[in-house]
């Protein structure tokens, strides 16, 4: 009989190393809770205490300087409403149409909190003239406020900047619902300290960023939450924006031209249903070719703080730069992704600096070989790295099945492509599968690792996971 009592430290001095190692490894492979959340504590107003007034805008331009709800109604066809407060405004939107041809249509010089709402079943047009009058000259949208600025209602709100943005913010902007169409000759909606949309309907044309959040100084602020909403995004620059983090969790956002999709020194995808068009990056944590590019006052470009997890959700990527790169790390834990990635072997339809890891749900991405990148051999999930020995066209419909002839994944290539990266949570070690191109079988590959490798192509790059074209590692 074995002498436990005798041999307890030593078992200790085993056990408890060998516990430490396994309680890490469960939680550092655990998507981290977000630490983003609602920026606006606007529940806690009590609007029964405050005075009602409506105001009939054909009397002329219009200051508040008393906290309360107001009631705008009719046109102002070339003047502005002002808030200058210390307090709390509500501001009803009921078939009001404001422009002014020197400044912005809403102007909020000083308040705690402004709350502007659009009445059940209105129409209601904010504009601003092409140039502006004022000595302030950070002034620059249609709706411009200098603090926390809250967007709700049921009705329709429609904004053109003429003279740079839509809608801003200098502080946080939340949007809880309502109907928003922007169209602004830079950005469309900015939140500079942040922007949490709830919900709402939004159509935003702009010749820059489409949705901002640009606070470059504090590290905390500068983010974008999406917990709902619709969108239908079209851009100059990039559809959205976020100087530091980026998550999407719920909505359907389709971002219809872009030069880069999705923004942000971490992009984190829980859920949703994101389709994005990019000429650049669909996706992209930090760098990028364009001024916009994520401050790196919040960090270096080879931070390990930059990074991409998609834990959820359906994305869709076409875009003519690498589909997803990032910066640092590139994680995929679930959700369903597919890329359309470049047809020049410049970039790659994943692209990363850091670790590269297939943990969850199925990926099909597509694009030129020469930058090809596959995950690392700490990948939980299995996946193929398939060099064709031809570029196939746009139109190519791609199916993976199993030995038993189910399939696995199947996807529509929209561009030509000569290489694909393929992972699904099916895909087992030791299974045959079976390739093929507008069902005709191509070739069968055996998973004989965490990645297998068919063909052969790629000129090395990047820096990510345990690969070499694409990787600067070895591919498996």
């Amino acid at each position: 009989m074995i002498n436990f009592k005798k041999h307890l430290p030593l078992l200790l001095i085993i056990f408890i190393p060998a516990l430490l190692i396994v309680v890490c490894l469960i939680f550092f492979n655990q998507p981290q809770e977000s630490t983003l959340g609602n920026n606006i504590d606007d529940s806690s107003i009590n609007w029964d205490s405050y005075a009602e007034k409506t105001i009939n805008l054909s009397d002329g331009s219009v200051k508040l300087t008393t906290p309360g709800i107001y009631t705008l109604t009719g046109t102002l066809d070339n003047g502005m409403v002002e808030i200058n407060t210390s307090g709390v405004v509500k501001l009803i939107l009921n078939n009001a149409t404001i422009k002014n041809s020197s400044g912005p249509a809403i102007l909020v010089s000083e308040a705690e909190t402004v709350i502007v709402e659009t009445a059940d079943g209105t129409e209601n047009s904010l504009e601003d003239g092409a140039s502006y009058s004022l000595s302030d000259t950070d002034i620059c949208a249609a709706l411009f406020s200098k603090d926390d600025l809250v967007l709700q209602g049921s009705g329709t709100l429609t904004v053109l900047g003429n003279y740079e943005d839509g809608i801003v913010s200098k502080d946080d902007l939340k949007i809880t619902s309502g109907t928003y169409r922007v169209e602004a000759k830079d950005d469309g909606i900015r939140g500079r300290d942040s922007i949490y949309v709830k919900g709402g309907t939004f159509s935003v044309t702009s010749g820059g960023d489409a949705l901002k959040s640009n606070n470059s100084d504090e590290v905390s602020k500068g983010y974008i939450l999406i917990d709902g909403g619709t969108f239908s995004l079209s851009a100059g620059d990039d559809g959205i924006h976020a100087e530091s983090s980026l998550e999407i969790n719920a909505g359907t956002i389709a971002i219809e031209k872009s030069y880069e999709g999705l923004e942000g020194s971490k992009i984190t995808i829980n859920g949703g249903d994101i389709s994005v068009n990019a000429s650049d990056d669909g996706v992209n944590a930090a760098g990028g070719n364009d001024s916009s590019s994520p401050n790196v006052n919040h960090y270096q470009s080879t931070s390990s703080n930059y990074a991409i997890i998609v834990n959820g959700g359906t994305l869709s990527v076409n875009a003519s730069g690498d589909g997803i790169d990032s910066n640092g790390s590139l994680t995929f834990n679930g959700g369903s992704v597919t890329v359309d990635g470049p047809a020049n072997s410049a970039n790659g339809a994943l692209d990363a600096e850091g670790a590269v890891a297939f943990n969850g749900g199925s990926v099909i991405a597509l694009g030129a070989s020469g930058m090809a990148v596959a995950p690392g051999s700490s990948s939980e999930k299995y996946s193929l790295s398939v060099f064709f020995s031809t570029s196939y066209s746009s139109g190519t419909k791609l199916t993976v099945k199993d030995s038993s002839g189910n399939t696995v994944l199947e996807y529509t290539a929209k561009k030509s492509f000569s290489h694909a990266s393929l992972s699904s949570d099916s895909f087992k070690q030791g299974e045959t599968y079976t390739i093929l191109l507008n069902d005709s079988t191509y070739s069968t590959v055996t998973l004989s690792d965490k990645t297998t490798q068919l063909g052969s192509g790629g000129m090395g790059g990047g820096m990510g996971g345990d690969m070499m074209p694409g990787g600067g590692g070895r591919m498996r």
